[in-house]
């Protein structure tokens, strides 16, 4: 008998305190209601409680970071081994409210077009983290100054959802049709490969949409973090916002 597949594939950066990664875990299982789960945990290779985490969550896989590498490319790695109908990339310091998973997975379900959606993000003071974005011009790329690149969507509000150029943070969620049709992550951007990740998305016609009925814990400034591990930013902008203009071509 052919094994189902699980409907979401969680792939959570885990470089905080051991406590940090169980608080997220331990959220999305008491929150995930009806949707089956794999969970890919990515952390640095001399943590010593991949047993305890896995006693206590046992659809999980850890998959340790090597040293110099790429957290995206740690990132592609779960990708190419998970069997979920949706994958979802998340930061350990994010908090997964209840009703936000199984939102997830019904969006995508009833909009086939819809190749991305992502959650609400509030911050721990309750502060909206601005995660739908319009497409950055290649100036704002070169010299931003804040966590990420565009302008909040028009619109943007206390209960609003909708369709947006890109999703910025925790809690971006793909279908697989689309990592068939376009790819996985590009394996040379730390801080953008949202932005290149859309953007194929949009070209091969695939729709990104964020939702108010799916909400989580977290914010912007944390998820950078944890993409680039703390590297310098300034000079990374510069490169990425470069490699950017000469893939896409940027206005």
């Amino acid at each position: 008998m052919v094994e189902p597949l699980p409907d979401l594939t969680v792939c959570v950066a885990g470089f905080g305190p051991p406590e940090t990664t169980r608080r997220f875990l331990r959220a999305v299982h008491d929150t995930a209601g009806h949707v089956s789960l794999e969970v890919f945990v990515i952390c640095r290779g001399d943590r010593d409680d991949f047993s305890a985490l896995q006693a206590e969550f046992p659809a999980l896989t850890i998959l340790a970071h090597h040293p110099g590498s790429y957290v995206n490319g740690t990132i592609n790695r779960a990708i190419a081994a998970s069997r979920g109908r949706y994958f979802s990339v998340w930061d350990d310091n994010t908090v997964v409210s209840g009703g936000c998973l199984p939102a997830l997975i019904e969006f995508l379900d009833e909009v086939p077009g819809a190749g991305v959606a992502g959650p609400k993000i509030r911050d721990d003071e309750g502060e909206i983290q601005q995660v739908a974005r319009t497409f950055p011009s290649f100036l704002s790329l070169f010299a931003a100054t804040g966590p990420q690149p565009g302008r909040p969507v028009a619109g943007w509000s206390e209960y609003a959802g909708g369709e947006t150029d890109w999703f910025a943070g925790p809690g971006i969620t793909f279908s697989r049709l689309l990592l068939d049709d376009i790819g996985g992550i590009h394996p040379g951007l730390l801080l953008y490969w949202p932005v290149d990740f859309c953007l194929r998305a949009g070209r091969a016609g695939w729709h990104v949409h964020y939702l108010n009925d799916a909400q989580a814990t977290g914010s912007l400034a944390a998820w950078q973090q944890t993409m680039t591990l703390g590297r310098d930013i300034f000079w990374r902008r510069l490169w990425e916002a470069c490699l950017l203009k000469a893939i896409w071509r940027f206005r």
